[in-house]
């Protein structure tokens, strides 16, 4: 997990209990800083992954993914296509994990708010990972990617999305 891109991938479970150190904390401030809007999409994709990410734990840590929909479904997959490539992020795999456990929880709360799965089958820990971990690996994604391109990607919105 140390982030070269080279180190083999931890298995989901291990990633998500281990304990992470962000390593571009300040490269995610000058994004935000500059390419996040206050309202809607960002012009730039470096914006908008990290605009998409801080959705995700927000939605887990301050809703507990009650309202997971679409939209948060195609963020996991816009995180995806976008930022798993070798050639795009430092730690692919890892950070492929971290978006297919997030995704994972989310999908499991919109089962039980569907009412696919019961209140007495529900497992409460399943509906939102709230831990930073995960979601800081992706953020370092986002972070090692501007690195490599500190120049605005112009990003299209391609989809409606209300979030």
């Amino acid at each position: 997990m140390k982030g070269s891109g080279k180190e083999e991938s931890l298995p989901a479970e291990i990633l998500e209990n281990a304990s992470y150190e962000k390593k571009y904390f300040e490269e995610c401030k000058i994004i935000w800083k500059k390419l996040v809007p206050q309202q809607g999409q960002a012009e730039s994709l470096q914006g908008e992954l990290l605009r998409v990410v801080e959705k995700l734990r927000y939605e887990a840590q301050q809703n507990g993914n009650i309202n997971w929909d679409d939209d948060f479904a195609y963020f996991c997959d816009f995180l995806q296509d976008n930022l798993c490539q070798k050639e795009c992020s430092e730690g692919g795999d890892d950070v492929y994990q971290a978006i297919a456990r997030i995704r994972s929880h989310g999908d499991y709360a919109a089962q039980y708010v569907k009412d696919i799965i019961s209140d007495k089958e529900a497992d409460f820990y399943k509906m939102a990972y709230v831990k930073d971990n995960l979601y800081d690996i992706i953020a370092d994604g986002i972070g090692y990617y501007y690195l490599q391109r500190p120049e605005p990607v112009p990003y299209k919105h391609t989809r409606e999305i209300k979030r």
